[in-house]
């Protein structure tokens, strides 16, 4: 999958970012009409195929004209979604032309009422929703970039009212609750892929307010809590276990890598299907150089919660690192996500590279999407 690469007629690159302030060295980007301010997101880039035409435009007089004129040239990008839009369409705007103050939106100046409509750089949708006297009203609703819901929100006079729902990348219900003046209210349920309750709490007035349940997607249950008056009172079965869980996290900050495996090794001694002991042991191995054993425990921790991306990111982390040994670098001290990717370009064996990029693959579509997983992802698995 090419990415267009904005290098002029060279014509295809990876990124879009585009604006030097006050040089006429600069060039300035227009994908379907609308100039390119920002650098887009790791999942907002064009590719070839997505391209219809390109223009390029460094006559002096016409960048004048087109208010262009700070740039030593524009280079315009159709594509092909945006010349198939009905005129009608083309002529909804999109928040990227627009300006909101004071928590309202404007359109060339004026209060803005009616329909907007944001597009990735591929020309597909990424937003569409309305306005009414500058504030959402009705269904709000946002797009992955392969084009399915990621999630459907309802507006009246600017305030979320009604179900919210969010999806997983492949459609799967992953989130539901009910908003009433802006407050989560009722019952609020998430969802492993597999559709099995992930955690379903109460709520009243935006806060949670009685039984919390936390589930593993096989529908044990992991955890009881109960939340009253802002004060959640954890689960009692699990108190011995989260005192040597809050005694690995403390060595741990202190570097003391080996008390801190000691104190999860207690916990998992404790409850031998607990999986948030057996994936932080097996960080704090990583974290001491022991690969091996830091993936086997990982493997565990996944054979109680298939679904724990933490422990996917960290796995295929630890078969990187055992191919990056040689460059001495210090690992991070994110406690979720412990080790960096070095710059070195290690030679992983193709079976190895395999599973390391199907464990990026399930973690980010879990939602693992970090700027270290994504980076990971486009050094060790996207095509060349």
């Amino acid at each position: 999958m090419k990415k267009i690469v904005f290098l002029l007629v060279l014509f295809l690159a990876c990124s879009l970012y585009s604006v030097a302030q006050n040089t006429r060295e600069a060039i300035m980007y227009i994908v379907d009409s609308i100039p390119v301010i920002e650098d887009p997101e790791e999942d907002n880039q064009v590719i070839e195929a997505d391209v219809a035409d390109i223009t390029v435009i460094k006559n002096r007089d016409s960048l004048n004209a087109l208010g262009y004129d700070k740039f030593a040239g524009a280079i315009f990008i159709f594509t092909k979604a945006y010349r198939t839009r009905s005129d009608d369409t083309k002529n909804i705007p999109s928040l990227k032309q627009m300006e909101r103050k004071n928590g309202v939106w404007y359109f060339h100046g004026n209060l803005y009422s009616g329909k907007f409509i944001d597009y990735y750089y591929s020309g597909r949708k990424q937003h569409e929703g309305a306005f009414q006297n500058g504030k959402a009203e009705g269904l709000l609703t946002k797009y992955y970039s392969n084009g399915l819901v990621s999630a459907e929100n309802y507006y009246v006079n600017g305030i979320q009212n009604g179900t919210e729902k969010e999806y997983y990348e492949n459609g799967v219900l992953k989130q539901k609750g009910e908003f009433v003046n802006g407050k989560e209210t009722g019952v609020w349920e998430m969802y492993f892929p597999n559709g099995q309750v992930r955690q379903r709490s109460s709520f009243r007035d935006g806060t949670m307010d009685g039984e919390t349940t936390v589930y593993y997607s096989t529908g044990q249950v992991r955890a009881v809590e109960i939340a009253k008056n802002g004060t959640i009172t954890a689960d009692k079965r699990l108190e011995k276990i989260e005192q040597m869980m809050t005694k690995g996290h403390a060595s741990y900050k202190e570097g003391d890598y080996k008390a801190a495996i000691k104190n999860y090794s207690k916990a998992i001694d404790l409850d031998s299907t607990y999986a948030e002991a057996y994936f932080a042991r097996g960080t704090m191995k990583l974290n001491n150089f022991l690969f091996d054993e830091a993936i086997l425990d990982f493997n565990k921790a996944l054979v109680f919660e298939p679904y724990f991306e933490r422990a996917l990111s960290n796995r295929a982390f630890a078969r990187i690192r055992k191919y990056q040994l040689g460059s001495g670098r210090k690992l991070s001290g994110n406690r979720d996500v412990t080790v960096i990717a070095s710059k070195d370009v290690p030679d992983i064996p193709a079976n190895e590279r395999v599973i390391i990029c199907a464990d990026l693959k399930q973690a980010i579509f879990l939602g693992d999407n970090g700027k270290m997983i994504l980076d990971a992802r486009r050094e060790f698995c996207d095509a060349k």
